[in-house]
């Protein structure tokens, strides 16, 4: 029974050395693992927008429906006319659903009001921003526009999204390293990342055809 029961003691004693020396291994090794530096990496680029959005809109007043959409009519047709003069498609050229309301304040001036807008979603950039520069035409003939207004976007990222992270990647090592170095350490390999957003916004307010697309990712490099 007491041989049992040294046994019994021998063997937890055992257990319990091993498992302190993996316990002090693993340490070692999270340790050496834990063992990083972050820095961040910058990637800036200028392209050109491949797709514009132009939005016209319009207010008509009258104190006969008939009238008003009469009108209306006219003032679609007058702009559909216009910009297929420029070089637009029909399939470009949109005519949101008209808005339309009855002021019935007792001195109103017009007891019908309405807005309508137009859009062109196109794919030629110049091009539409060469014609948005004639819109005194549509003023000429009896058009008073409330919005005028050209978006332009990029929606190819992928095209340069390789070639920027590459580059966030490069510039965060290259930091990294210099890090290291000053520290009287050797860098390692790529310990955590995180890729970061694109961010893009217009290169100047003279040519919002042209965007600038920033990128920041953040890195974490192994150290010795």
């Amino acid at each position: 029974m007491e041989n049992t029961k040294n046994y019994t003691i021998l063997a937890l004693g055992l257990i319990l050395l091993i498992f302190s020396a993996v316990f002090f291994f693993s340490a070692k090794d999270f340790s050496k693992q834990g063992s990083y530096v972050e820095v961040k990496g910058l990637s800036e680029k200028i392209v050109k927008a491949d797709v514009a959005i132009w939005s016209i809109s319009f207010d008509t007043k009258s104190n006969n429906v008939d009238s008003l959409y009469s009108d209306i009519d006219k003032n679609i047709n007058t702009i559909k006319v216009f910009l297929k003069e420029k070089g637009f498609e029909d399939g470009e050229i949109n005519v949101a659903p008209v808005n339309i309301y009855q002021d019935t304040y007792r001195d109103a001036l017009f007891r019908y009001n309405s807005t309508t807008q137009l859009s062109v979603y196109t794919k030629k950039v110049d091009l539409i921003k060469t014609a948005s520069k004639d819109t005194l035409i549509l003023v000429k003939n009896g058009i008073v526009m409330n919005q005028n207004y050209i978006s332009f976007e990029f929606s190819d990222i992928n095209s340069i999204k390789p070639e920027m992270l590459a580059e966030a990647l490069k510039n965060a090592k290259d930091t990294a390293q210099q890090i290291a170095k000053e520290s009287g350490s050797v860098l390692g390999g790529l310990h955590r990342g995180n890729q970061g957003a694109f961010d893009i916004t217009d290169k100047d307010p003279g040519s919002p055809e042209y965007k600038k697309i920033r990128l920041v990712s953040t890195l974490s490099f192994l150290v010795k």
